[in-house]
């Protein structure tokens, strides 16, 4: 089944849905295959699992690239492609809201806070993060399937 301009909840397929809307300006690749540049995020999406998806995606990876994809079942991908790790996860979802401790503002984190983020990256281990993760932004979630793969 494809996703693309599908009526497929977005956070159904929230990497693939970021790509093709608000961060459409951070992706690569095109309509059968699209991912963020490795500086940002190991993260990629198909339109869908056909094998033509996946040669779409080999063609944006390199040797030793690795392609993290988050969808709603697991991943069966041709034999070009080998999965390193397939884990269920969860998506947290909520609404912004603001603080209830006066005085206290929400911050955009720049260029200069790139060393304090990493440094409390190593230590809590939160997944992928490079210095320029932070150009990204996260949606929201459901329940998803996780599958690291190299091609």
């Amino acid at each position: 089944m494809s996703i693309s301009g599908s009526s497929i909840h977005p956070l159904d397929h929230p990497v693939w849905f970021a790509l093709i809307s608000r961060q459409r300006a951070l992706a690569e690749g095109g309509a059968r295959a699209r991912r963020y540049p490795p500086a940002i995020a190991p993260f990629a999406a198909m339109a869908d699992m056909s094998p033509q998806s996946f040669v779409a995606l080999g063609a944006l990876m390199s040797g030793s690239d690795l392609a993290v994809l988050f969808t709603p079942d697991p991943v069966t991908p041709p034999a070009e492609f080998k999965i390193l790790l397939a884990e269920t996860g969860e998506q947290m979802i909520g609404t912004p809201e603001e603080s209830s401790i006066r005085g206290v503002e929400t911050v955009t984190l720049g260029t200069a806070d790139v060393p304090a983020m990493m440094e409390l990256t190593e230590l809590t281990k939160p997944g992928p993060f490079t210095p320029r993760t932070r150009q990204s932004r996260s949606t929201g979630g459901k329940g998803w399937k996780s599958a690291v793969v190299y091609g």
